[in-house]
């Protein structure tokens, strides 16, 4: 694998404020932070956002762990006592048909949220950078895919049009004098994501009770990457723009050339795996869903070449080994693994794995 690596350096002693630490890609993001010697403070809703739970699982000790609804300022005194250098705002609602179903808090937690940490900037002293992570389905659908960052943003959805509400929150925002970004990742997969409604965890949780999984959009065309690629993209960013490296205000983090393929194609290819892995799959493993509930985007793919051109950064995994690299995840956890060794061991392959490749 080719690429870049956060620079350990920088990261030693960092304090870094973290928003949706609790999440999928927060639990991952944060143990990364910590083996990288950063001081974390972690925002997040008091309940944790699903059951069986990522974070639960991993057991992180020595992160400063706040519980408190992003969209308020109930949180903001604590954040200013920390005094955070690096703030990395992933709190969300992710989820696109929960928008359709309730698109109120969706809008609430995603623009508002967003207000509540650019608020927050003015009053940090020691700020070197702010990265605020948005989705790669702000862009509005009605252009030609793959995006490119100077596409405009829109949303057909809740869900999608909060993101690229929340992207001109940033771009807006007046009295701040660190650089702030934003950063669109593609459709991220990986171990220890249990939400409802997500690919892998749906085949998973299906395969694993003896049914087929329904599919709303099985021809829809999506950027599958492991959930450790944007991540290492979203470190180098802030790493970039803390140094005062001219970089773009927003920037794309998808899979390469040719890595983004059909939904139906990745769960065929994961049923091959999953039976390689022991496990068993009904039939061909999926039906298309008879009357989708909402419409989607028939084609979504992201043009990468200016992280690559800017800062080195570019997607090391096939989607191939990204799809066995998740399921090896939950058939370990589903055997009796511990979550936290799945996570570490495989954390720790992937950098050796980019450490290894040539310059």
């Amino acid at each position: 694998m080719t690429g870049r690596l956060p620079d350990p350096g920088f990261w030693r002693g960092r304090r870094v404020l973290l928003t949706g630490h609790t999440g999928f890609k927060g639990s991952w993001l944060t143990t990364w932070l910590q083996q990288l010697d950063a001081e974390v403070m972690g925002v997040s809703l008091p309940a944790l956002p699903t059951e069986p739970s990522l974070w639960a699982q991993l057991d992180l000790a020595g992160v400063h762990d706040v519980r408190a609804d992003v969209a308020t300022d109930s949180w903001t005194a604590e954040a200013r006592g920390f005094s955070p250098e690096v703030v990395l705002h992933l709190a969300a609602q992710p989820i696109v048909s929960v928008g359709h179903a309730e698109p109120a808090r969706t809008f609430e937690t995603n623009v508002q949220g967003t207000v509540r940490v650019m608020e927050l900037l003015a009053d940090l002293d020691d700020l070197m950078a702010t990265l605020v992570v948005t989705t790669d389905k702000v862009y509005d659908p009605d252009q030609s895919a793959p995006h490119t960052e100077d596409h405009h943003v829109g949303g057909v959805d809740p869900y999608s049009a909060s993101k690229a509400a929340a992207e001109l929150v940033v771009r807006s925002w007046p009295r701040t004098t660190a650089p702030r970004a934003t950063a669109r990742a593609g459709n991220v997969i990986g171990g220890g994501d249990w939400a409802d409604r997500r690919l892998l965890p749906d085949l998973v949780r299906a395969w694993g009770d003896g049914e087929q999984v329904l599919l709303r959009c099985p021809q829809g065309v999506r950027p599958w990457q492991h959930v450790l690629e944007p991540l290492r993209g979203y470190l180098l960013y802030a790493e970039a723009l803390a140094a005062g490296r001219d970089v773009p205000p927003a920037l794309n983090f998808g899979p390469a050339d040719g890595q983004s393929v059909a939904v139906a194609e990745v769960v065929q290819y994961a049923a091959v795996q999953w039976r390689h892995l022991g496990g068993t799959v009904p039939g061909s493993g999926w039906v298309a869903a008879p009357h989708p509930a909402f419409d989607e985007t028939p084609e979504l793919t992201l043009d990468s070449r200016l992280a690559a051109d800017r800062l080195g950064w570019s997607g090391a995994m096939h989607w191939q080994d990204a799809v066995t690299l998740t399921l090896e995840w939950y058939r370990g956890v589903g055997s009796g693994a511990a979550a936290a060794d799945m996570v570490r061991g495989q954390l720790a392959s992937y950098t050796a794995g980019i450490l290894e490749a040539p310059s």
